[in-house]
């Protein structure tokens, strides 16, 4: 019985191990980084498509800094090892924003991985100030937008 035991406590102690190896991943998950990069995509893509009647330059200048925004949030999910598929979201989540809903969610979203990113001790290899650089300029060009 007890050699039986002493076989078991090895393999148990693997199996904790492992479980808790995937419960640490999951946790260091950052939901709000992926939210946002999710929806910088959609309003990539809104973006793109708006026939609004900006000052010269502005569209451009916006889609310039959202490209940056998402290039900064893979490089700090890739350091993580997170993958870059994002927040699921039905099309009534949208309907909360009066126009440009793709937009007004991005900014939503950057604000709270901006303050996920400041919360977070790691530096991701260097990159958090750039990605928070990213964030802030991304935010300021999607308001400005917005405006009008």
């Amino acid at each position: 019985m007890f050699r039986k035991l002493l076989c078991v406590v090895p393999a148990l102690a693997f199996f904790l191990a492992a479980v808790d190896t995937a419960a640490a991943q999951q946790r260091d998950r950052h939901p709000r980084l992926h939210a946002a990069l999710a929806e910088l995509r959609e309003a990539r893509k809104e973006l793109m498509e708006a026939r609004d009647n900006w000052p010269p330059g502005n569209k451009e200048r916006a889609m310039a800094a959202i490209d940056d925004a998402i290039k900064s949030l893979k490089a700090i999910l890739a350091i993580k090892g997170d993958d870059f598929r994002g927040a699921d979201r039905g099309p009534d989540f949208y309907k909360r924003f009066s126009d440009h809903p793709k937009l007004r969610a991005a900014l939503h979203d950057l604000r709270e991985a901006r303050e996920e990113l400041r919360a977070a001790r790691a530096d991701f290899g260097n990159k958090k100030e750039r990605a928070l650089d990213d964030i802030d300029v991304a935010i300021g060009h999607i308001v400005a937008l917005l405006r009008r």
